[in-house]
């Protein structure tokens, strides 16, 4: 049947001829975009897939970059680096010159100058050396990191070192300049020696030799302590000086009821102030006496000698009979700062050599380069309004308890009027016996929580143990030596008590000053303070009660600029200073080997990168881009097959004349 309305063969016709358009425009699509995939409904299956593979693509292009400017960060700093190796090498051959007996004092001062400039051209260099002003070598910023990758995980940080000549211990620049004790203690060294170096001033040994001299009251202490110190002030660069001083009690109306002595000398009866304070000075030996405008007399000497009051009646001079010890100044030879410390394991060294205890009895805090004094323990008294203690000549009030703890805040309590913050710290290491873990069971307390240990079988465990209490802010941890060590940041006290065998399982005891304590069925332990001015200023701690926050009374200048700790003034010096010298060549080396081998790292990270980047490419092209070959063959079939249809819906059209024939 033929059908005029409704053509069969045309439709079917037209329907080929569309859909090898539409193959024609696919094709077209993908041969003129080179992808197989140009929009979801292309292969709504690998959608996902692609849009992945294109982040992680990118994000490896942007990780590759982030490695270039590593590259280019670690560059920069072995750069700078390797110029300050050369300004030390400059200045290792002037303290070779330095050695050379034959120089003369003018000589030597030009060495020094030439010393100097290289020193501040070094801090000079470390300031100047910046990657996107990041400066990189002054310690200002103490890593960088960048991420070499395409997730999270692939961070790298690169240690930035401060290689100025202050880290490299050839310059100082902050701290106490002239640093000046309380009184000395009497002490018989001679029972109980101290090794020359038992206490460090400016990192180097304070003595030539071990101190074995009885200088209890009597052997006019200070002055022998200031003599042993300058023994080895060619090796430390300080010297010491002596000198003492003692205030009487203010006097309204003289009234004399008998004569008394200074220093042995008799003292006359006198009936007025002035009176007394000439006959003092005319008859008394090794001492001056001043007349102050509170009616007080200040004598006083420049040797550090003891002033020795006794005779009849003193008090009626406002002098109390008894022997007063000298004190102590220090001050660094080339107007830098002084620092001063126990050489114990707290400060950084290799053992507890030293104590604390033997800085106190030179009447010394420990004082280091950014003027931050650090207490010994702090007493089991609280504070209260009838102690003398003065921060900067302000004075401290009361304290909620005796802890280290409590009395920081106290002094942070004033922090306004003297620019003073005080920190506590608290440090107990206990040797542990693990094989007695059962036997302790649950008989030791930790400031008052029982701990049960019987399943410690090893140190991991007691920490955990220890740790899973949550006894306020106390921290078990193991130290280097593999020994516990119980920490309070606060400076809280930490209280351990045995309520079975004293020495079960805990055996034996160190306080935070390295100090060996001998265990019993109760110890409590005292923390300690830092105090710090926020500025590097001043700190004077004064009154007659600083022991209670563990301090010695002091009083510093920090005003000198700052200079070089290095010196070719004599050969000595300059023999010193080759040492030094070697350690900061030393040290640099050491950091620029870390920095090439982190450039290092870098490089082989980027090559595992690209590699990934090349993969994931490869992954993506054989899912998104098209097959030329198989896109032109198909293109080609599809324009053939759309012109024949073209043709044949022609000739279907053609058809209405063969029936418009059969109607005429």
């Amino acid at each position: 049947m033929i059908s005029i309305v409704n053509s069969s063969s045309t439709q079917s016709i037209q329907r080929s001829l569309s859909h090898q358009i539409k193959q024609v425009s696919e094709s077209s699509e993908r041969l003129s975009s080179g992808k197989r995939v140009n929009s979801a409904s292309d292969d709504p299956g690998v959608v996902g897939v692609i849009s992945k593979l294109n982040a992680k693509i990118l994000s490896i292009s942007q990780g590759l970059l982030n490695g270039f400017q590593a590259i280019t960060l670690t560059q920069s700093a072995e750069s700078g680096l390797s110029e300050i190796n050369n300004l030390l090498s400059m200045i290792r051959a002037l303290a070779v010159e330095g050695t050379d007996s034959t120089l003369t004092d003018a000589d030597r001062t030009t060495l020094q100058v030439e010393v100097d400039a290289y020193l501040s051209e070094i801090d000079t260099i470390t300031t100047n050396t910046k990657y996107n002003d990041i400066i990189l070598l002054d310690g200002s910023t103490s890593s960088a990191s960048f991420n070499i990758g395409d997730d999270a995980a692939s961070s790298l940080s690169i240690s930035l070192v401060d290689s100025d000549s202050v880290a490299l211990n050839l310059s100082a620049t902050s701290g106490v300049s002239e640093f000046t004790s309380g009184r000395v203690t009497s002490y018989n060294y001679s029972s109980s020696n101290l090794a020359a170096n038992d206490i460090l001033i400016n990192g180097e040994n304070a003595l030539a030799a071990t101190l074995s001299t009885d200088l209890t009251s009597g052997n006019n202490t200070a002055t022998a302590l200031a003599t042993a110190i300058n023994a080895n002030s060619n090796t430390h660069g300080a010297t010491a000086s002596g000198f003492n001083s003692l205030t009487s009690a203010v006097i309204s109306n003289l009234s004399m009821s008998n004569t008394f002595t200074i220093n042995s000398n008799t003292i006359s009866i006198q009936t007025s102030l002035s009176n007394l304070v000439t006959e003092i000075n005319q008859a008394a030996s090794g001492v001056t006496a001043l007349l102050n405008s509170d009616n007080s007399i200040t004598l006083s000497n420049t040797t550090g000698n003891d002033i020795v009051i006794g005779g009849n009646a003193p008090s009626d001079a406002g002098f109390t009979s008894g022997t007063y010890l000298g004190y102590l100044k220090l001050t660094n030879n080339d107007g830098t700062y002084v620092k001063i410390e126990a050489n114990t394991l707290a400060n950084g060294y290799a053992s507890n050599q030293g104590n604390i205890d033997d800085l106190a009895r030179f009447g010394f805090n420990e004082v280091d380069s950014n003027t931050q004094i650090s207490s010994d323990l702090v007493t089991s008294n609280a504070l209260t309004t009838s102690h003398d203690i003065r921060i900067n000549d302000t004075a401290v009030g009361t304290s909620t308890s005796s802890s280290a703890a409590a009395k920081a805040v106290a002094i942070n309590a004033i922090s306004s009027s003297t620019n003073v913050t005080a920190s506590g710290y608290n440090l107990v290491t206990i040797g542990i016996d693990n094989s007695e873990s059962s036997s302790a069971a649950s008989n030791i307390k930790i400031n008052g929580n029982a701990i049960n240990f019987s399943s410690a079988s090893n140190l991991n465990l007691t920490i955990s143990a220890i740790n899973n209490a949550a006894i306020g802010d106390i921290v078990a941890s193991a130290n280097s030596d593999g020994s516990l060590q119980l920490i309070s940041a606060s400076g809280a006290d930490i209280k351990i008590e045995h309520g079975g065998t004293p020495g079960v399982y805990f055996d034996s005891h160190t306080d935070a000053t390295g100090a060996t304590i001998s265990v019993a069925s109760s110890v409590t332990f005292k923390g300690q303070i830092q105090l710090t001015h926020s500025s590097t200023d001043t700190i004077k701690i004064s009154g007659d009660d600083v022991s209670e926050i563990g301090m010695q009374a002091q009083a510093s200048t920090s005003s000198p600029s700052a200079g070089s700790t290095i010196s070719v003034s004599s050969v000595t010096n300059a023999t010193a200073a080759l040492t030094k010298i070697d350690t900061a060549i030393d040290t640099i080396a050491n950091t620029r080997g870390k920095f090439g081998s982190t450039e290092n790292r870098i490089e082989y990270r980027m090559n595992v990168l690209t590699n990934v980047q090349i993969a994931s490419t490869l992954r993506l092209s054989k899912v998104e881009d098209a097959d030329f070959a198989l896109e032109t063959a198909k293109f080609t079939k599809s324009q053939i097959i759309s012109k024949a249809a073209t043709s044949m819906l022609a000739q279907a059209n053609a058809s209405g004349d063969v029936l418009l024939r059969l109607v005429t």
